[in-house]
């Protein structure tokens, strides 16, 4: 899989996320399916690395590897527990989604300040991922804020969004960065109008005057080549 499909992918996923959170808002204990869905991503890729790690050592008798299965096993547990006790964690789940904007904002301001000389960089470029960093920040650092539950959500459903939207522009930015460069390369391959292709043309051949086939008819002392002629 490509850096092209992987980004795609990843954009898709955070879009339904962003577009869910959205939806579900004014739910009660929306803070606790957060929680559970957060503890299945913990608990399903590491149950999928656990299957791969079996099928793998069933077919080719390796060694097991123990750094990759320990801490599957602690992330099915932590899922599990975070699953169960989704309560418990609401709070850890408020800062959990103010970081999460924080750092999503962050990585786009530092996408686009590396992309600057490759692509043309507006400063309106700039304008979503800073205002996903401070609705981060705010939710981080405000805690009257943090009281209403939906209000994290729906700010978190927005940034996700943001987020997709200033993906879109990097990816267009970049795409016609490259259809420039391509274009570049194929008119300086091209010929221009002004070229034209150079012939040399071969000399007629001459006869030399000291040969003794020369006939000058400027010069009566020199016989007249058709006189031999006219006698036969």
């Amino acid at each position: 899989m490509n850096k092209i499909s992987i980004n795609l992918l990843t954009n898709i996923i955070l879009l339904f996320a962003g577009l869910l959170l959205l939806i579900f808002a004014k739910q009660p204990n929306v803070l606790t399916w957060v929680a559970r869905i957060l503890g299945a991503l913990f608990v399903l890729p590491s149950l999928i690395y656990l299957v791969m790690v079996g099928i793998k050592q069933a077919t080719t008798r390796t060694s097991t590897d123990f750094m990759g299965i320990l801490p599957a096993l602690g992330g099915i547990c932590f899922g599990i527990v975070l699953m169960l006790k989704a309560a418990m964690f609401e709070g850890i789940v408020v800062m959990l989604m103010g970081v999460l904007m924080l750092a999503l904002g962050v990585f786009h301001i530092i996408y686009l300040l590396l992309s600057i000389g490759k692509v043309r960089v507006s400063v309106l470029h700039f304008l979503l991922p800073l205002i996903v960093v401070a609705m981060g920040a705010a939710v981080l650092y405000m805690p009257s804020l943090r009281e209403s539950d939906s209000l994290v959500v729906v700010l978190t459903g927005i940034a996700l969004l943001l987020f997709n939207i200033t993906s879109l522009q990097e990816y267009l930015a970049d795409r016609r960065a490259r259809r420039a460069a391509r274009t570049a390369a194929t008119t300086d391959l091209e010929p221009t109008d002004d070229w034209t292709e150079e012939t040399t043309e071969e000399p007629e051949p001459t006869q030399s005057t000291t040969s003794p086939d020369y006939y000058d008819p400027d010069d009566e002392n020199q016989p007249n080549p058709t006189d031999d002629f006219e006698r036969y």
